[in-house]
């Protein structure tokens, strides 16, 4: 399986460097604007392999080439200095319709890691006119991974015995789905309960919600959360491994198309379908209000 990565900036070389690792696939593909640059990352990345047990060839491309892959994940973004990832939206929307525009004939599955995550996911999906079940977004998986760290960091649990989900938006208006928190196939709150702790809201939201923009402020960027959880979406993949993720993939929301992160299952041919969450009456309300900021944001850009 060829894997093609567009955008080889801080978040697509260390995508590149975590396949490599993983013992992924035998060849990466690597595409960027700046050629000069992209070459540089080919050879760094090709010094750091020769000692690794699996050996990856990292390759220079073009975008008629990239084509030829079976998962293409875009990472082309702006270079803008802000947390808020709205603001990258207005010079994003241009990359993609420069770097999308001869994407009608693709036959793999895009995955797309730039911000602002649902709508550039959309644009891609409106752009190359691509069976929508052939392009998802990385969606609330990351905001996912960092709720899950912080319960566990909160309670002092193993986070590999906690469950967490975030839904909606890639972004402020996300939903913390705490009725769907587990630990050890037990809900949070009977955890909690049974072992008289308390449920603090207001502290595990606050640490969830400015655990992206805490290291943004520091480094202006982040990218070795991202890199890992889409590392992971693609090895199932590859493993043709039916799984359920909070991704973002196509709903319609005011009978109109959105990109939005639910559950949702997938394999080596994409999007299947969602799964039923069960969320209560606040989280009801809040995924809505979510939707409603993504179409609002979408359909007024139009």
């Amino acid at each position: 399986m060829k894997i093609g990565i567009i955008g080889v900036g801080y978040v697509g070389s260390t995508l590149c460097y975590s396949l490599i690792c993983n013992k992924l696939v035998d060849e990466i593909y690597i595409y960027d604007i700046n050629e000069k640059f992209l070459l540089a990352q080919k050879l760094d990345l090709e010094q750091g392999t020769p000692l690794l047990e699996h050996i990856t060839k990292v390759k220079m491309t073009n975008l008629d080439e990239i084509k030829e892959c079976d998962i293409v994940v875009n990472t082309a973004s702006a270079k803008v200095l802000s947390p808020d990832r709205i603001m990258e939206l207005k010079e994003n929307r241009k990359i993609v319709k420069e770097i999308f525009k001869n994407f009608s004939d693709y036959k793999g599955i895009i995955i797309n890691i730039s911000n602002p995550c649902d709508i550039i996911s959309y644009l891609i999906a409106e752009e190359t006119k691509l069976p929508l079940n052939r392009i998802i977004g990385s969606g609330t998986l990351l905001d996912s991974v960092r709720l899950k760290l912080t319960i566990s960091n909160y309670y002092n649990l193993d986070s590999k015995n906690v469950s967490a989900l975030v839904i909606g938006e890639h972004g402020t208006s996300q939903v913390l789905v705490y009725s769907n928190c587990t630990y050890k196939n037990d809900s949070l709150s009977n955890y909690l309960k049974n072992n008289n702790l308390s449920f603090n809201k207001q502290a595990l939201d606050a640490e969830v919600r400015k655990a992206g923009s805490n290291i943004f402020g520091v480094k202006n960027r982040t990218e070795y959360g991202i890199a890992s959880c889409v590392t992971y979406i693609i090895k199932q993949i590859i493993e043709d491994k039916e799984t359920t993720l909070p991704l973002s993939t196509p709903y319609y929301f005011k009978n109109k198309l959105i990109y939005i992160s639910k559950l949702a299952r997938f394999n080596k041919n994409g999007y299947l379908d969602d799964v039923k969450m069960h969320l209560n009456k606040e989280e009801i309300d809040l995924f809505n209000k979510s939707c409603e900021r993504i179409f609002e944001i979408m359909y007024e850009e139009e």
